[in-house]
This record gives C-alpha cells, sequence and structure tokens, in this order.
C-alpha cells in the first residue's frame, strides 16, 4: 500500500517539561533554519505521498493550529484535541489518533526531526507494519531500544531502563525505535482495543506507547524496519536540539 493509504498521526499534545528552558512553546514548533519541526513533518508527508493526516494537539494547541494555519500544505488535516495531556501520558494521545485514521496509520512523534529519504524507505517497503529502528548504543538509558526475534520482528521496547540479561538471552538488540510507527488497517483496529484495555487499568494512564507496544508486540508481528542513516534526532533535551542543529546546518538548510 502507498502512503496515500494511510494517515499520518502527529502526537503533538505533550509539554515537553524538559526542554522548557529552550522554548515556552510545543516542542513541535521549535526552528531548524527557519522551518519548525511542524513544518518539517508535513513537507516530509507531502513528499513521500500521504494524503491524511491527524494532528494530536493540547498545550498551548493554539501555536500549533495557528502555525498550520500559514502553511500551504496539500494534505487534509484533521485536528484532535486531547484535553487530558497534562494527566495521560502519549499512549492517550496515540489511542485516540488511531481511533481517527480512516484505515491504515503511520504514528509520530512530534519531537522527531529526520530526512524525508528515511520516511520514503519505510513507506516503499513491502511490510504493511513496521518500526522504524535507527542507530544507537545499547547502553543508551534514554533510547527507546528496540528488541527483536529471530525472524526480525520487534518483541520489546525498552525505555528509560537498561536491557537485562534475561531479555537478551531472548532477543537481539536491533537499534532504537526512533518513534516512526506503521501500521496496516487491520494491526490498527487491533493496537486500537489494545490501547484501549492498557489504559482502563490506572497504573497505566501516565505510561508512554512504548509500555503498550511491549504487551502487543508479544502477541502480533511487527516488522523491524532497520535504517542505517542517522540523519534524525529525537528532542527531549536542550542537547538533542543543539545535536539537531548540528545534523541539519547544510547550505540549503540555512539559506
Amino acid at each position: 500500500m502507498s502512503a496515500s493509504g494511510y494517515t499520518a498521526i502527529l502526537l503533538a499534545a505533550g509539554q515537553g517539561l524538559r526542554i522548557a528552558g529552550t522554548t515556552p512553546e510545543p516542542k513541535v514548533l521549535l526552528d531548524l533554519y527557519g522551518r519548525s519541526l511542524l513544518e518539517r513533518h508535513l513537507d516530509a508527508w507531502a513528499k513521500v505521498g500521504f494524503e491524511h493526516a491527524a494532528i494530536v494537539v493540547g498545550y498551548k494547541q493554539d501555536l500549533i493550529r495557528d502555525a498550520v494555519s500559514v502553511l500551504k500544505t496539500p494534505l487534509d488535516i484533521t485536528w484532535i484535541d486531547n484535553s487530558e495531556y497534562a494527566i495521560k501520558g502519549n499512549t492517550h494521545s496515540m489511542l485516540l489518533g488511531l481511533r481517527t485514521a480512516q484505515e491504515a496509520a503511520v504514528v509520530f512523534d512530534a519531537d522527531l526531526v529526520y530526512d524525508p529519504g528515511i520516511l520514503l524507505r519505510v513507506m516503499n517497503s513491502q511490510a504493511g507494519n513496521a518500526i522504524l529502528v535507527g542507530p544507537a548504543s545499547i547502553d543508551d538509558i534514554e533510547a527507546s531500544k528496540a528488541l527483536v526475534d529471530e525472524n526480525n520482528c520487534v518483541r520489546m521496547t525498552i525505555d528509560k531502563r537498561k536491557i537485562t540479561d534475561k531479555e537478551l538471552a531472548q532477543y537481539q538488540f536491533a537499534g532504537e525505535a526512533i518513534g516512526i510507527l506503521k501500521f496496516d488497517a487491520l494491526t490498527r483496529d487491533l493496537l486500537v482495543a489494545e490501547a484501549e484495555g492498557f489504559l482502563a487499568e490506572p497504573a497505566n494512564v501516565m505510561l508512554n506507547w512504548e509500555h503498550l507496544l511491549n504487551r502487543f508486540l508479544l502477541k502480533h508481528d511487527v516488522t523491524c524496519h532497520n535504517e542505517s542513516s542517522d540523519q534524525w534526532v529525537e528532542i527531549d533535551t536542550p542537547e538533542d536540539y543543539l545535536m539537531a542543529l548540528e545534523k541539519f546546518a547544510s547550505h540549503d538548510e540555512a539559506k
């Protein structure tokens, strides 16, 4: 299925507390050489062939809506208001977005910047379901570390902790799940049902999507799409933002 058959879902509701000293605005509005992360997402989606997008907003959402209103994008955009962004994790935002998708869906973390070629390759792959995994250190505590089985299906995503010896005895470390998740229509439906059950448990309400996937991936096959390029950054901290400025400081960007 081409990108036109997928809805691009942007998870842009959060406050981004760890980068609040760099900007008081939503992280998706961070500027990189004259273009925000938001504009870069929309440009990449249009270039790859998406026609429909859903943007989940919450914190200072008026700023995000205003930013989109002045952009010339061919995308048909649906807005999703997550009024509970401060008391629920981004699994809730993911669920709201997946419910809105027309059929198949690709979920994007809003604080991600990437070369559009990376997205093109995962969308052109034969896999209807795929988690984009890039180069990373197994010792990086912050990274959402992807573990795969012998068939290269992702079975776990380990976030904010080390991988245990028991987990490494069962699975192989593949790299970092960088925040682009591709699901066909059937798997989207299954993930919606899983997310609803997951969030019905009070202890899970504040957890992010990595924790939901750890339950889902044990029962459903989702391919690991390995990407060799390092031209992407997930911007969680001021240091990440400086790294993004360095990686994307080409002549074309700076003009």
